[in-house]
């Protein structure tokens, strides 16, 4: 079993991706964490049959030391039951050794979001007189005006740019496709790039987003167009020094601000969460922390003992 791990391995990938049609994204962090386990395991002479809670609880201590945060942990730990269930149903391991033991607890971070105000700034901030200026305003636009995750920005072609209904159609994780909303102020900023700006680039594809040489604006590329502008609206932090940028404004920063200022501005939590494509209430459920000010006056407003 030991030497058809990496077999396994791959099969199960392959199922995920073909059969459950997980992304890109998702199907290599788990090949990450199973060949973490499989380095791991491979030193020891065992097969996975052999494998019982205690000698799998040993390998996460080994990783805890390690320096392996808790939320790494709890989804190498998620990942690797995932793998054993599947085994288990294809006859190739007797018992998953993780039936019944629970994953490391880490505690819920909530992401940060801009104020209106710092939005504005940085939304202000390219320089709409050059085609690159306009491209970086359509992408800082198209964020935040959407809660698109960057990766849906970069990948959006035209022909899922919807102007004349006020739509996007992003294709989410798993290749899910949402319908989106998008108001007449970004449409206005997005036709300016495609009228001007965009074509200036001799456009190499039909995306919608495009870098210096016509041809799809990559993921990396579009977090540092955001943290340069970040840096240039004075909303960007410095990290005493060890990077030029923080990590204060990310891609997912402007998507958590998106979800946070719908929610404040009276949107309700089903609406929001088909807008962000999250497949559960539970995960957009991290969106809804609202300042003391706020609860106090929805309760003052709503609750039958405050009006008294």
């Amino acid at each position: 079993m030991a030497g058809k791990l990496p077999e396994d391995i791959s099969d199960w990938l392959d199922y995920l991706g073909l059969e459950r049609a997980l992304a890109r994204a998702t199907l290599a962090a788990y090949g990450r964490d199973l060949g973490l386990f499989s380095r791991w395991l491979e030193p020891t002479g065992k097969h996975l049959a052999e494998l019982g809670q205690a000698e799998i609880s040993a390998f996460f201590v080994e990783l805890s030391e390690t320096g392996l945060d808790a939320r790494s942990l709890a989804r190498l730990h998620s990942s690797l039951k995932g793998f054993f269930e599947w085994l288990c149903r294809e006859d190739r391991l007797p018992a998953n050794p993780l039936a019944d033991q629970a994953g490391p607890r880490f505690g819920r971070n909530l992401p940060y979001a801009l104020s209106v105000a710092e939005v504005a700034l940085l939304l202000d901030s390219p320089d709409r007189s050059t085609p690159l200026g306009q491209r970086d305003a359509a992408l800082l636009e198209l964020l935040y005006a959407t809660g698109m995750r960057v990766s849906e920005a970069c990948a959006l072609t035209l022909q899922r740019y919807l102007p004349e209904q006020g739509l996007v159609r992003p294709l989410g994780k798993g290749g899910k496709e949402r319908l989106v909303p998008i108001g007449r102020p970004s449409i206005e900023r997005l036709d300016s790039w495609l009228k001007e700006g965009r074509r200036s680039l001799s456009p190499r594809c039909d995306a919608l987003l495009l870098n210096a040489r016509g041809q799809e604006l990559s993921r990396v590329s579009a977090w540092k167009i955001l943290r340069d502008h970040a840096w240039k609206a004075g909303i960007q932090e410095h990290d005493e020094g060890r990077r030029k940028y923080a990590n204060r404004v990310t891609p997912h920063v402007l998507r958590h601000s998106f979800a946070t200022h719908l929610l404040e501005g009276g949107a309700d939590l089903r609406t929001v969460q088909e807008m962000l494509g999250h497949a559960s209430l539970i995960t957009t459920e991290i969106y809804t922390h609202l300042d003391i000010s706020t609860l106090r006056e929805v309760h003052a407003a709503c609750h039958p003992r405050a009006r008294l």
